[in-house]
């Protein structure tokens, strides 16, 4: 049927409409042919339609019914745009208590640098620990070996000792890899607490989804100065032998204790030596070979510690065992 003849049928079905008949209906059938009339086919209810008044304008439309796939992404929809704006004004939020709590960058340097002198002081017991431990452990191994120079084996009171002792020594080991990988959290943290407190500073305010600050999902494995972190138990098996003969070579010290899982090189006797101890750790599923340095006690001593060619024996440990 062409648009005209539609149209004629129309206009004949306005003039003989009397004033108080319903009003005109215009739907669409399955082939894409456009109906008119004062009432609609069952089956085309549901589809869409309009509605005209006796001069053919259209004053009001029917939208077709949803299918239960279309409701169904319309109320997730809906559920994603609620979540999306709670998560906005938790953002919002969360940036305003760091507005309040932060005066300036300097606020947030020394706020980050009290928690790192924390975790330093921790660390510095779990070292004075050690050291006391290493001290220990080289008094039972002096007397067992005592006892082997006579031709007499360590009593098993001796034996029991050493091997208490190394595995104290691991666990404090351990608890110091722990904190200095703690000390790389603290330092993460605040580098983001930085740029966004930059951020607010310069008007910036989050308005949409672009703005949220992305999860804070830490690795892992978060890496820790002189700690090489085995792939499986395997590596660790593969690479211990070749970290005790890298601990041999760059002591300026002789190996004082060796066990399963420790080798301790003895203390420095002058301020210008070096005292390695190399620990095989295992914590939460990870094995680490951690390389520790220890200088003379002296004030001597401790500033050749800090000196950045006896600090750098740690990234070079690791460096080493990487490339072998």
């Amino acid at each position: 049927m062409s648009r005209t003849a539609r149209h004629l049928i129309l206009i004949s079905l306005l003039i003989g409409l009397p004033a108080q008949a319903g009003t005109i209906k215009k739907w669409i059938d399955a082939d894409g042919v456009v109906h008119y009339g004062t009432s609609i086919p069952p089956e085309y209810v549901n589809k869409g339609y309009t509605e005209l008044n006796q001069r053919g304008i259209e004053t009001r439309r029917m939208e077709r019914a949803k299918t239960p796939e279309e409701i169904a992404r319309e109320r997730e929809l809906e559920e994603l745009r609620k979540a999306q704006q709670q998560a906005i004004a938790e953002q919002r939020a969360k940036d305003r208590i760091l507005l309040n709590m932060f005066r300036n960058e300097d606020d947030l340097i020394m706020a980050r640098d009290g928690k790192l002198a924390q975790v330093d002081a921790q660390i510095k017991l779990k070292q004075a620990h050690i050291e006391r431990l290493k001290e220990r452990l080289s008094r039972w191994q002096a007397a067992a070996a005592a006892r082997e120079r006579k031709g007499r084996k360590p009593t098993p009171k001796q034996i029991e000792n050493l091997e208490n002792l190394q595995k104290q020594l691991e666990n404090a080991y351990a608890a110091i890899v722990e904190k200095e990988a703690d000390k790389r959290r603290i330092s993460l943290l605040y580098e983001r607490e930085m740029k966004r407190f930059r951020q607010l500073r310069n008007g910036f305010r989050a308005n949409s989804a672009h703005d949220i600050e992305p999860p804070r999902r830490e690795p892992r494995i978060i890496p820790v100065p002189g700690a090489y972190v085995c792939l499986d138990r395997a590596q660790c098996d593969l690479k211990w032998p070749q970290a005790m003969a890298w601990v041999r070579k760059h002591s300026d010290t002789p190996v004082e204790v060796v066990g399963e899982r420790i080798l301790v090189t003895r203390a420095p006797k002058n301020p210008k030596q070096v005292s390695l101890t190399l620990s095989r750790i295992t914590r939460g599923g990870v094995e680490r070979l951690f390389l520790d340095i220890n200088c003379h006690r002296s004030l001597e001593g401790k500033q050749h510690c800090k000196e950045r060619k006896v600090q750098a024996l740690r990234g070079l440990f690791v460096i080493d065992l990487a490339g072998d």
